[in-house]
């Protein structure tokens, strides 16, 4: 439904004043005129928030004469109205500062994310990464245990791989040398690369057959966690929906809390906008948390790793504040991989 561009501002400014209250408390006519609309007379902004109201987009609380904003009115103004809010330097440096210590794994960045996500929006904050076989490959060492056995020692930009391995007898020597090949083959390339062994066919001549059985080994022993790769999960901030009136009543909170407990019900909220930058969903119904919204985002960090960050709030959201966090903290952990160089 269309709005004129007097019922735009004021629509606007009611989810303004309600999101900036601290007691979630209706907004008045009065309040519109003295803070946001001087220009207009209360008579004009009453009778266009009787007209909102009949659109649903605005509704009363008990039986006072103020408005607070409905779902629908919500969407009308996320869809619409909405203007990015710019951080300020201070906030943006609030953000850099969390991420000055070294990132040291694909756990660290989420964990740290998290925190910083929560930390800058008072919310709840959910960061997940999926299962990938885009890890990118660091160093590979292999060092003697026994005359038959070998630790095989893969670091990725995500983790490390230790697994024994049963080589034969493999002297230091011939071990670091088949290592020094399987580096210079596979250093900085994803594990996926793996998959093509054909790209060891340039390399075992007869002269270096013999490494043969520990090129297919440390191959197999790569690419059999490639398939056990794990869903990374943080969350951050669960008590900070206390913090607003909405979920003061103790059941509430709890049944919004226990919906944290099972990643089966948060995954669906922050994978629905996996395939867009910014994803709003107001009110999940279906999930037990039909009282807040999620406001997420997904990310390429360092180039190959996705990451979807989510915030979890009241409906009453501040959502220009929302959106921009996630992108500064976003830009910032990409700023600081290049920095750092890969980590």
């Amino acid at each position: 439904m269309d709005l004129s561009e007097r019922k735009k501002k004021i629509l606007s400014a009611v989810i303004e004043i309600n999101v900036k209250n601290k007691n979630a408390e209706a907004v008045s006519s009065k309040k519109l005129q003295e803070e946001y609309l001087p220009k207009l007379s209360s008579a004009t902004i009453r009778n266009e928030l009787n007209a909102l109201e009949e659109m649903g987009y605005l509704t009363h609380l008990h039986t006072s004469s103020g408005r607070v904003p409905t779902k629908d009115g919500y969407e009308k103004y996320i869809n619409e109205l909405m203007h990015e809010t710019r951080l300020s330097a201070k906030e943006k440096e609030t953000i850099k500062s969390n991420f000055s210590n070294k990132l040291l794994n694909i756990k660290d960045i989420i964990d740290r994310s998290a925190t910083t996500i929560s930390k800058a929006t008072n919310y709840t904050s959910i960061v997940y990464s999926g299962p990938s076989n885009n890890a990118i490959i660091k160093d590979i060492k292999l060092y003697p245990v026994s005359n038959t056995t070998q630790l095989v020692v893969v670091v990725t930009n995500e983790k490390v791989i230790n697994e024994l391995a049963y080589l034969g007898n493999s002297n230091e020597n011939d071990l670091k040398a088949a290592a020094d090949i399987l580096k210079e083959l596979f250093e900085n390339k994803p594990l996926s690369m793996i998959k093509d062994k054909s790209i060891l066919d340039s390399v075992v001549t007869a002269e270096l057959q013999k490494y043969k059985i520990v090129f297919d080994k440390v191959l197999e022993i790569i690419e059999a966690n490639q398939t056990n790769n794990r869903e990374t999960l943080s969350i951050a901030g669960k008590e900070k929906l206390m913090d607003y009136p909405e979920f003061n009543d103790i059941q509430k909170f709890k049944k919004a809390v226990t919906v944290f407990e099972d990643s089966n019900n948060i995954l669906p909220l922050i994978k629905s906008g996996e395939n867009l930058e910014v994803s709003i969903n107001i009110g999940s119904d279906d999930t037990g948390l039909e009282d807040c919204s999620v406001v997420t985002m997904s990310c390429n960090i360092g180039g190959e790793t996705k990451i979807t960050a989510g915030i979890i709030g009241p409906m009453r959201m501040d959502y220009p504040k929302a959106v921009s966090v996630l992108k500064e903290v976003a830009e910032t952990i990409e700023n600081v991989l290049k920095d750092e160089g890969d980590i």
